[in-house]
Formats: C-alpha cells, structure tokens, sequence
C-alpha cells in the first residue's frame, strides 16, 4: 500500500504536470466555450409568458362556511381545467399550429414541455407559463388557454344551473301532479260525503231521540202512577158492597112518632125497607177503568217509544260513525294538500333560487393579467452556457492531461518492473 509520502510525490507530479500543460487545458476550455456559445447562437430562441387565474369561492349567494378552508386542498383539482387536451388541441387548430412550420399536435406538445401549469405557495393562484420559439405566440397561448379555462368553468357552471333547474322544475311539475290530484280527490270525497246534510239529519234524530227520552220517561211514570192508582182503586173497590138496604121507620122521628101516637096507629107497620145501588162504588168502579185503559195505553206507547227510541240510537250510532269516518278522510285530504301545497311552494321557491343557489356552492376562476408578449427570450442562456462550457471545457482538459501524465508515468514503470522480475527469478536458478 502507498504510503503518505508516495501520495504527497504523486500529486506533486500532477499538479506539476497540470503546469506543464496549462496552455492545453486553456486552449480547450477556450474552443469548448467557444462551441457553446456558437450553439447556443444557432439554438432557436425560447420565450416565455405566463398569466395567473384566481380560484375563489362564489360572491353570489351564502356558500357553504367550510368552503374557504377547503379550497387550497382542492387547488390540484383546477388544474385539469387548463392542463387539458381538448383545450390544448383547439389552442393549437385556433392558432394554426398544426401547419408548417410547427406541424404540432397535443402529443408534439407536451413532449416539448411548452406547458407548465402550477400553483404557487399559500395562494389560490394557478401559474400558466408557456415556452414557445414565437414570444407573440407565446403570449397568445397564454391567454388563450387561460381564458378557455375561465369559460369551460363558466360552462361547467352554466350546465350545473341548467341541470339543477331542470330537474326542479321536474320535481315542481310533479308536486303540481300530486297536488292537482290530492285537490280534485277532496273535492270529491267533500262532494260524496256531503256532511252538512248528514250532520243536519243527525242534528234531527238526536232531537227526536231527546223528545222521546223525556216522553218514554213521562209515559214511564204516568204508567207507574196508573198502575199504583189501579192497584189502590181495585182494594178501594173489594171493600164497597154492590147495593145498600135502606130501613125507613116512622118512629124514627119523634114528630111523626106523637102524630102517630094521636092516630092510634099502633097496628099497621110503621117502617119500610128500601134497596139503592152503591154511588161509591160505581165512582170507584169507574175510575179504576179509567186507570186500566191509561194504564194500557202507556204500555203501549212505552213500547212504541223504546222500539223508535232503539231506532233512532241505531240510526244516530252509524250516522255518527260515518261522519266520523268521513271527517277522518277530509281531515286527511286537507293534510295531504297543506302538505303538498308546502311543498309546491318550496319546489317553486327552490327552482326560482336555483341559479343563486349552484351559483353559491361553485367555485370563480378569473384571470388577474393577461400573458404580455415577452421582451428576452429566457433560453438560450449564452453568458451561463459559456461559463459552464469554459469549467467543464477546463475539467476535461485537465483530465486529460492528468490522464496522459499518469499513462506516460505507467510506460516508464513497465519495463524496470520486468527486469527486476527476471533477475530474482535467474537467482534461485542458480
């Protein structure tokens, strides 16, 4: 292995080599600048412009909160709008592009990296720059391409818009539909339920079946008190005998008993006997009739009354029902349309706010500047590719040299190497 000191002799011979030749090493450091800088003379001239579109959220309309703190995420997503080839390729036709001398296609390019789309640190910028031989063109691109940019979002908004309204208006024509048939069903169900009429003949029989409460309740107790009357009149009468004998006596007067007494009329009978219908018991008689026919009469009449009063609790109980039923079916009918006439009022209110609406929740891209034509061309970099051909020019001269120095060196080595090989071996011949 080397040593140190072998180290330090061998780099002293090359820098001392590197002296040796350093009119070489500047001679082709000078011809590789010099063909730099002539390339770079005949390279073609590329210019460059560059314009910013502002992604902001809608003015119009109150957005969603969380929109501006999303919107530097979703950044990335606006860059297709611009970088795209449809845009690129109606860029190309519109300027002519296809045709000589250019003859580009989008495939053409973007292998030739004309475009470069980015988006600057804490911004909500979008950077367009285009690198083009043509610094008129060049800026043409720009703008062009920015401006396509604007107008597809415009479209994208526009067809959201038309889209949304579309399908509101749908969604209204609709809720109309179910309106206009929820109206007409409870206009027809008001109509076949006609429940003035029916509330008026139930207003009747629960009259009539009040009158004929209090009348079944009067016949009740009338018919209790004849009945008790009869009861009473029928004792009254077992207890009156049917005639009364009536014993007259002359002595029973003391008058005509002294006129009999001067008459001497002691041997002919001096009283009769006379037989009369009981007047009690004929007035009894009578009103025991009288309280048997009532009595019967009320009966009667208490069974008419119970089977119309039965009638009309019959008739009242399915008429109630009905009613009941029907109310049940308007009520639910005028829901159904103060439901649906809700909802046509807020479809219609949706559909008129649809442009504010989408407006709202999309996003604005608007130019700040348009691209301006460029003065310098940004490549070829004459001074830069001079100075860098002039080091490297002077790196590989020098590498040369010290790559010649080190073959010589190597030359020289070689033959001493072969005889000091040569001599051992004769030796242990010997």
């Amino acid at each position: 292995m080397l040593n140190d000191d072998d180290r330090d002799r061998r780099l002293m011979r090359r820098a001392r080599a590197l002296r040796r030749h350093w009119r070489r090493i500047l001679q082709g450091a000078g011809a590789c600048a010099t063909t730099a800088m002539m390339v770079s003379l005949f390279l073609p001239k590329i210019y460059q412009a560059t314009t910013y579109l502002l992604v902001s959220e809608s003015k119009i309309g109150a957005g969603p909160r969380d929109a501006a703190w999303q919107l530097p995420a979703l950044l990335p997503t606006f860059i297709p709008f611009v970088d795209n080839n449809a845009l690129i390729d109606q860029s190309i036709h519109k300027f002519g592009l296809d045709r000589p001398p250019y003859n580009l296609t989008v495939d053409r390019f973007r292998r030739r990296n004309y475009l470069d789309v980015r988006i600057p640190k804490s911004t909500r910028l979008l950077e367009i720059s285009i690198e083009f031989p043509d610094a008129q063109l060049a800026a043409s691109l720009a703008n062009d391409l920015a401006q396509g940019a604007v107008e597809y979002n415009d479209r994208m908004n526009a067809a959201d818009t038309v889209a949304t309204r579309e399908f509101l208006r749908k969604q209204l024509d609709e809720a109309r539909d179910h309106l206009a048939q929820a109206t007409a069903l409870h206009l027809k169900i008001q109509r076949e339920a006609a429940i003035e009429d029916r509330e008026k003949e139930l207003s009747i029989l629960l009259g009539e079946r009040e009158r004929l409460t209090t009348r079944l309740g009067q016949l009740r107790l009338d018919f209790a008190q004849d009945e008790s009357k009869s009861k009473s009149l029928q004792q009254a009468l077992g207890g009156q005998p049917q005639t009364f004998l009536l014993k007259k006596s002359v002595t029973a007067d003391p008058m005509l008993e002294r006129e009999a007494e001067k008459l001497k009329l002691d041997d002919g009978p001096l009283s009769m006997t006379e037989e009369s219908l009981n007047v009690t018991r004929q007035d009894i008689q009578q009103s025991l009739v009288t309280a048997d026919a009532n009595s019967a009469a009320e009966h009667a009449g208490i069974q008419a009354a119970t089977e119309r009063l039965q009638e009309v609790n019959r008739q009242v109980s399915q008429l109630l029902s009905t009613i009941t039923t029907l109310r049940s079916q308007l009520d639910q009918a005028d829901r159904n349309c103060s439901l649906l006439y809700e909802a046509v009022k807020n479809t219609t209110r949706e559909y008129q706010e649809a442009s504010v609406t989408v407006s709202s929740k999309s996003q604005d891209m608007k130019q700040l500047a348009p691209a301006m034509v460029p003065d310098r061309p940004i490549r070829p970099r004459i001074v830069l590719n001079t100075i860098l051909a002039f080091f490297l020019g002077t790196l590989l001269s020098a590498s040369i040299a010290v790559m010649a120095e080190n073959y010589k060196e190597m030359r020289a080595f070689r033959p001493f190497s072969l005889e000091d090989e040569e001599e051992p071996a004769a030796v242990r011949a010997d």
